[in-house]
């Protein structure tokens, strides 16, 4: 179970059992108020302070509550295309209607839990019934002795002000009350593959992680209620004081409480289910109402561990930032910006239990205000958008992050904005809600758009626009300008990439800070848990003896194997051995402005040589000197000077413009259809770096032109590789571009790259479909018949649309392998979702010290997903700071595929990728889709011509 966003609701499901066991819920309390009083207050009853108001049932009947269909069948949409009727898995229809697993040992539903702290046994066994309908979307199934309980009308109460004495009456029937709606669930992730994901391959190692055991909590139960405050407080910050800020003595007995947007989460139970508090705030009084929604099990609510430990952050005096915490106070000042140090945290049910994740950060912030930014540019709105659009700023009086859409010049802060029926000006706004005074009335604002929300109805309700006020903005992040300064970089090295030695000393300050303050502990004692100093330990594996080859000749056979060493890296066997297909260089094209004759003509000699001694059959280039480097004489000459013979176009620049680059690649890729290589003659005229540079441009221009530079050893025949990856073209997403590369020859040199562009919620699978198939024709006219093993791998997916991508993606995988149906082909299939943005960490332990984890290590246990069959796995080996691991989760499986060649597989794929003598972070066919995409989206704006898609033209 989980927490979801909004009213801070703790599952999204329903409790099915509730309205049948209303009646004896009733019989069981014993005339005491019911733990489900509250259960109708969520989004489908009483909205307090907004004006909102439904009435619940007093009886409430096993009829008032829609159940489950009979089968998974009744589901399914009428017009959604089932699988392949001979191949593939059966997909299991979610959302509404779809089957619910039944509660052991109580049938399913759970009986109603009394308000009182009940024996820990039966808590904990009714617990878990209760978490599926916590929060947003409850069944408004209310019993007469739970409606006798209720709170007054809202408006009543906060009048009042009664803080002693909250009013209650019985909430009226409604004879025409319908069923309650049962709110869209998540589809949630299949586990596939074998019962046992654990492999046995490679060399054992010990490994230390960045998880922290915590322990206890067994028996602790979780109370939710929703807050209402009159007159309504905007600061989240205000609002927390103001709630956690309550006197009453029987409030303050409740150790454990905890503030999560309009919800309070408590250890016990209130006095009452329904109670208004007075608090106090600047002069002003303000009415806290708390009504409950209903209880569950805290060790069935990982969401709930992660709000604990972000009030024990808060407890910590650490600043949060969204989702994470960090210090001001310890900021250190590298260049005009602040680093502010900090922890990311995240608790949740892994394999080995309950665990706390601990990463240290950082967040960089500009001293520099957006206003005196606008004087440094003259308040010229071009350079201010320039400077300013698209990117994020921090309002340090709340510690909120915003991303700047425009600046509106025609507002400043005497302008008036709507709020609670009155015209208020910017000025007294802040005034009034900050205590801040703004000293220039007349500057313009910044305007940073809302996400639209969606409604109970599953439609999209656009949100009014935020608008901040520049003197009031902080400028965040690095520049361009900032990244090409590298003795800055070097300073912000020392805090955003830190050592593992390093790491694990502010994992073990983060664990002192805790212990060494009371009130953090006091928070935890009251929730039953406890937090180990140690981080974890964990027996993994490691792949050894892995190989590249590379091209023979002469005496040397036809294939020459190169180990990769520990640090998975050959870039000395790049340069000393044949590369194993030749593109054949024959005829090519180099334009350059006339300035720089000398350095090309040296360039252009040394590149030969080398192409040579790696075995790449190369000829004199035919060159154009150009007078200037205009972006419009590129192009003629590229034009003039164009066959269809010609094999690669060569373009030197003596400075780098997006727009000129641009130009060239839309020509040369769609137009013209000839792979295209640009050059930077800073890049080119170091006499000492020539050779090196000139290795690597001889190797990049081989493999556009069709050809290899070495290969993995692969332990299957006729085996595929593919790639996935999806590019946004704005922040909006209002165009993404998915690419698929698919490997087309036994050897995973050959590669077929294709995209399609998708408009803001349009569906993938009808291309997807048509790629594939593409891809699958290719690969049987390269070898001769199709492939019978294959892997996908998928980037860039989060862990919300891992279970879209389970259902669709990869049912569109087995309809483009359906479409062979004459050939009854059934090949084996494994689908791998690829993260590589994670905060896990992966360390060795050396003596008294830690280093980073050596490439080929693999860690399939304990801090693994309990629901999922995944791995960690470290790639690749880096110079500063601490390396990263993949996450790989394996949506698909079929064909009993062990987990150890998956697992190797995946590593071996690490070193494909044709633009690095090394493994990379991912899977090869990963990084070329997501170069592939980058330069459709980024650069040349349109498809490329299907005639280069046989060759990786975009590295």
């Amino acid at each position: 179970m989980s927490f979801g966003r909004g009213r801070g609701q703790l599952s999204r499901g329903l409790v099915i059992g509730l309205a049948h066991e209303a009646d004896a819920a009733v019989a069981a309390a014993a005339g005491t108020t019911s733990a489900t009083a509250g259960a109708g207050f969520g989004r489908g009853l009483t909205e307090f302070g907004r004006g909102a108001t439904a009435a619940a049932a007093a009886s409430a009947s096993a009829a008032d509550v829609p159940s489950p269909p009979a089968s998974a069948d009744a589901a399914a949409a009428p017009d959604a295309k089932p699988p392949p009727a001979k191949f593939g898995p059966t997909f299991v229809p979610f959302g509404r209607g779809a089957p619910r697993p039944r509660l052991e040992g109580t049938g399913d539903s759970a009986p109603a839990a009394p308000s009182a702290p009940a024996p820990a046994a039966p808590v904990a066994a009714a617990a878990t019934g209760f978490a599926r309908g916590f929060g947003r979307g409850l069944t408004p199934a209310l019993s007469t002795a739970a409606a006798a309980g209720s709170a007054a009308p809202p408006s009543e109460a906060m009048n009042r002000l009664s803080v002693q004495q909250s009013p209650r009456q019985e909430v009226p029937a409604d004879a025409n009350a319908g069923p309650a709606r049962r709110p869209a669930r998540r589809p949630q992730v299949q586990r596939v593959g074998p019962s046992d994901q654990r492999g046995t391959a490679g060399e054992s190692i010990s490994l230390c992680t960045n998880f922290l055991r915590v322990e206890g909590a067994e028996h602790t139960v979780v109370y939710q209620y929703n807050i209402t405050l009159n007159p309504h407080v905007d600061s989240r910050m205000m609002r927390d004081r103001l709630v956690l800020g309550i006197q009453d003595e029987e409030f303050q007995r409740v150790t454990g409480r905890v503030v999560s947007g309009n919800c309070l989460y408590t250890n016990r139970p209130l006095v009452r289910d329904s109670v208004v508090y007075e608090v106090a705030s600047g002069g002003m009084r303000v009415a806290v109402q708390l009504q409950l929604v209903g209880q569950a099990a805290l060790s069935s609510l990982p969401s709930v561990y992660n709000m604990i430990f972000r009030s024990v952050q808060a407890r910590m005096d650490l600043v949060q930032v969204r989702r994470n915490y960090f210090n001001p106070m310890l900021a250190e000042k590298v260049s005009g910006m602040e680093v502010w140090p900090g922890y990311i945290t995240s608790a949740s049910q892994v394999d080995g239990g309950l665990r706390l994740m601990v990463e240290s950060s950082c967040r960089v912030v500009r001293t520099q205000t957006v206003y005196e930014l606008f004087q440094c540019l003259g308040y010229r709105l071009d350079a201010m958008n320039d400077a300013l659009l698209e990117s994020t700023v921090v309002t340090r009086y709340n510690n909120r992050f915003s991303r700047v859409d425009q600046i509106d010049m025609s507002k400043d802060c005497t302008s008036t904005f709507e709020r609670c029926g009155r015209q208020v000006s910017y000025i007294d706004y802040y005034r009034q809600q900050y205590r801040l005074e703004i000293q220039d009335p007349h500057q313009p604002l910044l305007i940073s758009r809302v996400k639209p929300t969606r409604g109970s109805d599953g439609r999209l309700i656009e949100q009014p626009p935020k608008c901040l006020v520049p003197e009031l903005c902080y400028v965040t992040g690095i520049t361009d300008e900032m990244r090409r300064d590298f003795r800055l970089m070097r300073d912000l090295s020392k805090f955003t990439k830190l050592s593992p030695d390093r790491r694990i000393v502010e994992l073990r300050k983060f664990v002192q800070a805790i212990n060494n303050r009371p009130e953090c502990r006091q928070l935890l004692d009251a929730w039953g848990l406890r937090l180990l100093e140690d981080p974890e330990v964990v027996p993994a594996r490691r792949f050894v003896n892995e190989r590249v080859l590379f091209g023979g000749g002469g005496n040397r056979g036809a294939l020459v194997p190169v180990s990769v060493g520990q640090t998975s890296e050959f870039k000395r066997a790049l340069a000393d051995n044949r590369v194993l297909i030749d593109g054949k260089l024959l005829k090519w094209l180099v334009v350059y402005p006339a300035r720089e004759e000398r350095t090309i003509a040296s360039f252009c000699e040394t590149m030969m040589k080398k192409c040579r001694a790696m075995g790449i059959t190369v000829a004199q280039p035919s060159t154009v000197a150009l007078p200037n480097d205009s972006t419009g004489n590129y192009q003629q000459a590229i034009k003039n000077n164009f066959s269809t013979d010609l094999n690669l176009v060569c373009a030197v620049f003596t400075s780098q413009r997006q727009e000129r680059y641009n130009a060239i690649k839309r020509l040369c890729c769609n137009d013209l259809v000839v792979p295209s290589q640009c050059l930077w003659t800073k890049t080119i005229s170091d006499p000492k770096k020539m050779g090196s540079v000139a290795v690597n441009v001889a190797a990049q221009i081989n493999v556009k032109l069709g050809g290899a530079l070495w290969g993995i050893e692969i332990p299957y025949q006729r085996f595929m590789m593919i790639g996935i990856d999806v590019y946004h073209e704005d922040k909006l997403r209002s165009r993404s571009v998915t690419g698929v590369v698919a490997s087309v020859d036994q050897s995973c040199t050959r590669w077929y790259s294709r995209v399609a562009f998708q408009r803001r919620g349009e569906e993938i699978l009808n291309s997807m479909r048509v790629i594939l198939h593409s891809q699958l024709v290719r690969y049987v006219n390269n070898v001769g018949s199709l492939p019978e093993t294959i892997f996908v791998y998928r980037d860039g997916v989060s862990d919300k649309q891992i279970a879209d991508v389970q259902q669709k993606e990869v049912r569109a995988v087995y309809e483009a392998i359906s479409s062979f149906v004459a050939q009854d082909y059934r090949p084996r299939l494994v689908f791998l979702v690829v993260q590589k943005r994670i905060n896990q960490r992966l360390l060795l332990q050396r003596g008294t010290g830690y280093t980073n984890a050596l490439p080929g290590t693999v860690l399939d246990h304990t801090i693994t997903r309990p629901d999922m069959m995944d791995f960690f796995l470290v790639p690749q080996h880096v110079n500063q700071g601490t390396v990263t691991p993949g996450h790989f989760i394996i949506v698909e499986c079929s064909g009993g595929v062990p987990v150890d060649e998956i697992q190797q597989l995946t590593f071996r794929s690490c070193h494909l990728y044709y633009n690095w003598a090394g493994s990379i972070r991912v899977p090869a066919p990963c990084q070329y889709a997501h170069k592939l995409v980058y330069m459709v989206g980024q650069n040349t704006k349109d498809e490329p011509a299907e005639a280069i898609c046989d060759r990786l033209f975009y590295l």
